[in-house]
Parts: C-alpha cells; structure tokens; sequence
C-alpha cells in the first residue's frame, strides 16, 4: 500500500500522479490518497541585509516554478501556474470523506483543476464524479487540521508525501526509490 498526501493544487502533486498510479499498477498495489495543505515555504534565514533575503527567497521560488513548468511541458501539458493559488480546500475535505478506490477520482480531480480549470470544489462537480466513480461518502463534515496534524505527527511537511511500510518518500523525484522498495517486498 502506498499511502500518498496530495493538494490539488500543488503542481508538484500533479506531476506525480500518473508515476504514483504506474508504480501502483506495476506492482499490484493501492494507494491511498490523504489530503495535505501546502503551505508557503518559510523564508531562509534572516541576514543582515532583509532585502538579500527576501530575493534569496524569491529567486528559489521562481526556480521552481520554472522547472515545474518544464517537466509539465515535458509531459505535454499546458499549464497556468496561477492555478497553484486556488484553494482547494473543499474538494480535499470530500475527498478525505470517501471511501473505495479513488485514484481515479483523484487523478480526475487533477485534470480538472489544472488543465480544465474547472471548480472542484463545486459540490455538484464533486458528488457527480463521486457517483460516476461509484464511491460512497462517508461523512459530511471534515478537520482538515487534524489530518494535517496527524501526518505531521509522522514528519510530514509537504505534498506529494509517500509513505510505504513506514518509510517516508518527501516529493517525486523519490518514486525510483519507492519502486524498489515496492520491488523488494511486493512488486514482481
């Protein structure tokens, strides 16, 4: 079981959708997909000077960007990085309420934040997809913070964040690894 946590609008996540769900197929295996914030990362360390820091921070941050872009134009996918900045929250609390496999779901979901720019937070968009994935919601409310809480308790900070047999795998640029671990208990 690979236990994945996910925000749909983290463009890093979206990219590591279709390698979690091979890597699933490939070696027979679930994932179960939790809900987890991200959150703006801390600035460095101040220095005498704020502004250094501050640009320090900026520059680190559009890096990212830039290479998350690519490795989306890679994979032919036209994105808006503005879509990174819509909340999400709603459609993590459904998710979090639903019970069966929604790996389907989630990559839908993926799909309709960044490249059909839909409103998944739209309840009606949600219990749709959760009716034609043939899933069951089990409750209607949802503490986002305690799940967050939770996850953080096993050392969580950021999404993507894998976990198998208690390992943890910060990011995608670890499914290698995960796949070898998988490959070495489970995985034929």
């Amino acid at each position: 079981m690979i236990t994945a946590h996910i925000d749909f609008k983290s463009l890093d996540c979206l990219l590591a959708i279709n390698p979690i769900l091979d890597l699933a197929a490939d070696c027979g295996t679930q994932v179960n997909w939790r809900p987890y914030r991200s959150k703006a990362r801390a600035l460095p360390t101040q220095v005498v000077n704020k502004t250094v820091t501050h640009t320090h921070h900026r520059v680190r941050a559009e890096s990212e960007r830039r290479v998350q872009q690519h490795y989306a134009e890679l994979r032919g996918l036209e994105i808006d990085p503005n879509r990174g900045q819509v909340d999400t929250s709603d459609a993590l609390r459904w998710l979090a309420n639903l019970e069966g496999d929604t790996s389907l779901f989630v990559s839908r979901l993926f799909s309709a934040h960044w490249i059909d720019h839909a409103d998944i937070n739209d309840p009606k968009f949600l219990e749709q997809l959760t009716d034609e994935f043939g899933l069951v919601r089990t409750q209607d409310t949802v503490d986002l913070a305690s799940i967050e809480l939770e996850a953080e308790a096993q050392g969580l900070f950021d999404a993507p964040t894998f976990f198998i047999e208690g390992h943890m795998f910060m990011g995608r640029a670890h499914i290698p690894l995960m796949r070898q671990l998988l490959t070495d208990t489970d995985c034929h």
